[in-house]
């Protein structure tokens, strides 16, 4: 009788530490409402880019930043805003060949709330020229591994006086 006892207890135990690493290690789960990036062509080959995100926490810990991929390593961080004007602090947050910018929400975004920011950038030498003197550029937006973007949209400006041709 006594050994069922302390078998009972020892479950318990088990069980509520089990519970208690679960909750712990809670997953946090987002989606980006949108995700635009605009990009204007400089006639010196650099870009100025804009990103605009919308995102909203589904379930978990608090978001208090946000890292915002850059196409190359090259880049000056300009300014970030939300959509309450607030100006929020950033930094170079890049690693080895993980160019990002980690941006500080003005407040924790909790559990159902959603905020809308915007970071602009400028990127150096982003326009190629091949052999044949057509210019180019390679452009992939931030990519999201644990959340899923509802609209994408990339929109680019050429430099006064450059057609589409």
């Amino acid at each position: 009788m006594v050994k069922n006892h302390y078998l009972l207890v020892t479950l318990s135990v088990a069980f509520m530490l089990m519970m208690f690493v679960g909750t712990a290690t809670a997953q946090r789960e987002y989606h980006l409402e949108h995700e635009w990036a605009k990009i204007w062509i400089n006639q010196n080959g650099s870009i100025d880019l804009l990103y605009d995100i919308n995102i909203k926490l589904d379930s978990g810990p608090s978001i208090n930043y946000v890292y915002i991929g850059q196409p190359k390593r090259d880049f000056t961080i300009g300014t970030a805003m939300d959509q309450y004007g607030h100006t929020l602090t950033f930094s170079d947050a890049s690693s080895g060949s993980d160019y990002k910018v980690q941006v500080n929400l003005y407040e924790p975004l909790t559990v159902g709330q959603t905020v809308r920011f915007n970071l602009t950038t400028n990127v150096a030498r982003m326009i190629h020229e091949d052999t044949t003197e057509n210019v180019g550029m390679e452009f992939k937006p931030t990519w999201w591994e644990k959340a899923s973007v509802i609209d994408l949209q990339v929109q680019i400006v050429l430099p006064s006086g450059v057609t589409v041709n």
